[in-house]
């Protein structure tokens, strides 16, 4: 379990046993958080880093390949930047 660490002993090393954690060192064992039973669930959205990409393709056209390459680097699949190119 990335990021617990044990009070008592200072050990990293848990078994994870319903909602609880027991250190596998000293036998300590730790109630778990809902979001740490569950897990965080994130979303990483690149479109508006892309937009930003393409904005900066059209205000310098002389820059063009290397922001074309950039949004290539975040979205190969990326079918607008070809007419950029």
């Amino acid at each position: 379990m990335v990021g617990i660490k044990c009070k008592s002993c200072g050990a990293e090393d848990f078994t994870k046993s319903g909602g609880q954690v027991i250190c596998n060192y000293c036998g300590s064992t730790y109630i778990l958080e809902d979001n740490e039973r569950t897990g965080k669930e994130t979303t990483i959205s690149l479109s508006s880093d892309i937009d930003i990409l393409l904005d900066k393709m059209r205000m310098d056209p002389d820059n063009a390949k290397r922001y074309a390459n950039l949004i290539l680097d975040i979205d190969p699949s990326n079918k607008e930047i070809y007419k950029y190119l």
